[in-house]
């Protein structure tokens, strides 16, 4: 009947995800039973969520402890044919220990014993203790001495030889011995569970019951504003750490303090030894394991901070400051959005998590914009005490910071980094972010060779450098070059007061095997790392690049505000016939063909450079594919591009069609643009014979009014 009703809710659940959207993530892996779960509890409807995961994605059957108040009318009915159990039943001891004991059903159980609302935590006197309305103190142990019970049990067991004796304890224990035998010690896995983003607020569905129940007001009435939104809009994420074995856990203690198992005062003692050391491991997992996301660092950010007035371009420098960091604490549950570089955070004003925190700090009144645009936060409103049940709602960023409070690690780091200047955040982010471009330059090149790449190999990302400058380029090379492609313009620059940052993009200046192994995407993280450090370090920043470097320049432009795009030789338009429509189409054969198991019939296209000292001898088909998607890509995006814009095109050149210029020319929404033709029959004409004239045009292009050159 278990199985049954877990079938039949997990077709419920999966159309009721798919009616309001929530998304359930998971994290780590369960293994066989049977399994005790120890969960941390913040919502009502985890008591239904977690079986049917359990079940929908493992067929793991898993009963749990529930609050003796859900136990009324049709929802308790249902609770029992599911499995659950009061937490007031008298026979839930012996239950739970048969149920291990057979493996019939794995458990979860909830030790803190209740909702922690507030998530407010501590580590005291060698426990973690909870601190709610309800109760304060160290979480219970009452799972842990069950789970050592039932295992103590399983070893007594296994040591059984007279037949007899096997018969009774089988008998005792309601089991069979071939159920017995079947099953395998027990295992504790810790079960971290994290919602994000956790936002009060009125939702349609909530305001339809209200109508008809009349809720406004009462205890269920704050619960269903939280957890319905929880339900609708938020994710919910379970994070299953590596499991606890019992059986291993008790050898140790053996061997410690040797002893007989069968003897029961023994086993008392071991368990009443070993049941809050083993709690205390167990919820150290739970906690440590929940994932921390945008919403921890940024209130972390804020309550650390010595001022309690900020402008944001500070804020935000810190928090990228602080969500960096976090990566180098060993063993953090790090949401996806922080294992990346948050460039947007510092590139996109409308960046939208930073947008809704803010929101929802001044929807709850500790958050103040002023008339200068500076932000305004008011610990002590942070501090406010509410009613317990209403703190999810009143004060939601307090209950966050509790949830990663007590963890000493990442609140010594946030607090370390509150002291820094924001000068001083700024060129150490743009020093971590030169060391990351060089990493990646290093490791990929180390692939192919025997050895590290030297600083001035022409596949080494280049920076020009002085503080005393307050105007920026960030410029990319072109498709098969290197960042040595552009070394003459960039120091002509620089001597002009102009500080330049020659990135990389993955795949180039190493071996031309690299280039199998990058997409598109990349290619644009690489500028926009490159263009997020310049932007910390200089007050002006434009953009630009040759060829393939240059699209990428267009695409960042149609998304972030920048001083001015420069494309020299951008190709939106091919002379090469074989590039523009022989080579996507022998790429989508190729595409087939390895599909088939077969060999594709053409896999490198030789290449006859101008510069080849910089350039690969030859190149993968696939790889064009990716250019040719950069140029889709740019088509499309060129038209939102609002910023001053310098085209620059070769009239004669062999490679990019001078329509292609024309084309970005009309399509830009500016009026700040110009267009430079200049007689060249070269592809690459930043380097060599003329090419100081098309410096002097982009060190004119930035130092003048852009817009008097339209």
């Amino acid at each position: 009947m278990t199985r049954f009703v877990l079938w039949l809710s997990s077709g419920f659940i999966f159309i009721l995800k798919k009616l309001s959207g929530v998304n359930i993530t998971i994290s780590g892996e369960v293994p066989a039973g049977p399994v005790l779960f120890l969960a941390n509890h913040f919502t009502r409807f985890e008591t239904f969520v977690v079986p049917y995961v359990l079940f929908s994605k493992y067929r793991c059957i898993a009963r749990s402890l529930a609050d003796e108040t859900l136990f009324v009318g049709w929802l308790g009915k249902y609770m029992r044919l599911a499995g659950s159990i009061s937490n007031k039943n008298e026979a839930r001891d012996c239950i739970i220990v048969d149920d291990f004991l057979t493996a019939k059903a794995d458990w979860i159980i909830y030790p803190e014993g209740h909702m922690v609302k507030n998530k407010r935590i501590s580590f005291e006197n060698n426990a973690f203790c909870i601190h709610t309305a309800l109760r304060e103190g160290p979480v219970h142990t009452g799972a842990a001495v069950l789970a050592l019970k039932a295992q103590i049990v399983r070893q007594r067991a296994a040591l059984l030889q007279d037949e007899e004796r096997v018969k009774r304890f089988c008998a005792t224990h309601h089991i069979t011995k071939e159920a017995m035998e079947s099953s395998g010690d027990l295992q504790i896995v810790p079960l971290s569970i994290t919602y994000f983003p956790i936002r009060p607020g009125k939702n349609r569905l909530l305001l339809w019951l209200d109508r008809y129940l009349n809720l406004r007001g009462t205890r269920f009435f704050e619960e269903l504003e939280i957890e319905i939104n929880l339900l609708m809009d938020a994710n919910m994420h379970l994070h299953f750490a590596k499991p606890i074995l019992l059986k291993k856990y008790i050898k140790q203690y053996l061997h410690k303090h040797p002893g007989n198992l069968e003897d029961e005062g023994y086993a008392d003692e071991l368990i009443d030894t070993m049941r809050s050391s083993l709690t205390n491991t167990i919820m150290e997992k739970v906690y440590g394991n929940l994932q921390i996301n945008f919403d921890h660092i940024f209130i972390l950010s804020l309550v650390t901070m010595p001022t309690t007035k900020v402008c944001p371009s500070y804020l935000k420098t810190l928090i990228y400051k602080n969500a960096r960091q976090l990566r180098n604490i060993k063993g953090l549950n790090l949401h996806p959005e922080l294992k990346d570089e948050l460039f947007k955070l510092i590139l996109d004003k409308e960046y939208a998590p930073f947008v809704s925190a803010v929101k929802l700090a001044q929807m709850q009144q500790i958050f103040y914009i002023d008339s200068e645009g500076d932000y305004l936060f008011d610990k002590n409103l942070l501090q406010k005490h509410y009613d317990f049940n209403k703190i999810r709602v009143k004060n939601t960023l307090q209950v966050i910071l509790n949830e990663i409070y007590w963890h000493k690690e990442i609140v010594a780091v946030a607090k370390k980094n509150s002291h820094f200047t924001e000068r001083a955040l700024r060129e150490d982010n743009f020093l971590h972010l030169q060391r990351r471009e060089w990493v990646l330059y290093e490791e990929e090149y180390r692939h192919y060779h025997d050895r590290a790449p030297s600083h001035d190999s022409v596949g080494a990302p280049r920076i020009y450098f002085d503080a005393k400058n307050k105007t920026g380029l960030v410029f990319s090379h072109g498709y098969m070059a290197a960042p040595a492609e552009a070394d003459e313009m960039a120091a002509y620059l620089f001597s002009k007061g102009i500080n330049v940052y020659l990135l990389r993009l993955r795949g180039h200046g190493s071996d031309p095997k690299a280039l199998l192994h990058v997409s598109a995407d990349d290619w644009e993280l690489d500028f926009e790392r490159a263009f997020t450090a310049m932007r910390q370090v200089c007050e002006k920043v434009y953009i630009g690049g040759f060829s393939t470097g240059g699209l990428l320049a267009l695409l960042h432009a149609a998304r972030y505000d920048v001083e001015g795009v420069i494309a020299i030789n951008s190709a939106l338009k091919l002379n090469d016939l074989k590039v523009s429509y022989v080579v996507p189409t022998l790429h989508a054969f190729n595409e087939m063909i390895n599909y088939l198991h077969l060999k594709g019939i053409k896999e490198w296209v030789e290449n006859h450079s101008e510069n080849p000292a910089i350039n690969y001898p030859r190149h993968p088909l696939a790889s064009i594919a990716m250019m040719e998607r950069v140029m889709t890509r740019t088509e499309k995006a060129v038209e939102n591009i609002t910023d001053p814009i310098l085209i620059i095109q070769g009239e004669q050149d062999p490679v990019v069609n001078p329509l292609s210029a024309e084309l970005i020319y009309k399509s830009v929404d500016t009026s700040c643009k110009k267009l430079l033709l200049l007689p060249r029959k070269n592809h690459t004409i930043i380097r060599g014979e003329g090419a100081e004239e098309v410096f002097e045009a982009i060190f004119t292009f930035m130092t003048v009014d852009s817009c008097l050159q339209a």
